[in-house]
């Protein structure tokens, strides 16, 4: 019981001096209110470093529950874990369950929405597609950096890591979309 006076003295004082700290080190509100003012030299806007941060966070959990799914059972039509996945119906579930972003169930339509983006400017969490079946957008996966990405592959097969870089993914690449940019975060 003693030391309970203490403890709250010790966080009153860490909080003061957090409190001050940030009132002499950041710029006030004002600096940010306007997109034309920009901070002191060396500092970022606060509003675009949120906005980068929530995006680096929802491609992480994109990742994570992309991989999560390594494993599941190829089940034409399937967008569930419990029963197994197609191609789009683990990019579907995926985006879903990890960012609460909305997207298309089949792969033709996940390639009309989203941003094009170059395969050498590919992040974590785009759409990457393949022509596998005479159609430019038969075959679509998410995109995990390091040239990877995990996808439901065919009938008799599971969700799996690949190269972009394989003999067979190279040659059936048509393109990529990214969702990010423009989602907004979603609350942990």
């Amino acid at each position: 019981m003693t030391d309970q006076p203490r403890l709250t003295l010790s966080l009153t004082r860490y909080l003061t001096a957090l409190s001050l700290f940030c009132a002499l080190a950041l710029p006030g509100p004002a600096a940010y209110a306007n997109p034309a003012v920009s901070g002191p030299p060396g500092t970022v806007r606060l509003e675009s470093w949120l906005r980068e941060k929530s995006q680096v966070y929802l491609r992480a959990r994109i990742v994570e529950a992309a991989l999560a799914a390594v494993g599941t059972p190829y089940i034409w039509g399937g967008s569930d874990p419990d029963e197994g996945f197609d191609c789009s119906g683990l990019v579907q579930f995926v985006y879903r369950q990890a960012a609460g972003i909305p997207v298309p169930r089949v792969a033709r339509h996940q390639k009309r929405q989203g941003k094009p983006v170059r395969r050498t400017q590919l992040r974590e969490g785009d759409l990457v597609f393949f022509n596998t079946r005479r159609n430019p957008a038969s075959h679509v996966g998410i995109y995990i950096g390091d040239g990877r990405f995990v996808h439901a592959p065919s009938r008799g097969s599971r969700v799996r890591i690949d190269s972009l870089d394989d003999d067979y993914w190279s040659k059936r690449y048509t393109w990529a979309r990214r969702y990010l940019d423009d989602a907004p975060a979603r609350p942990a």
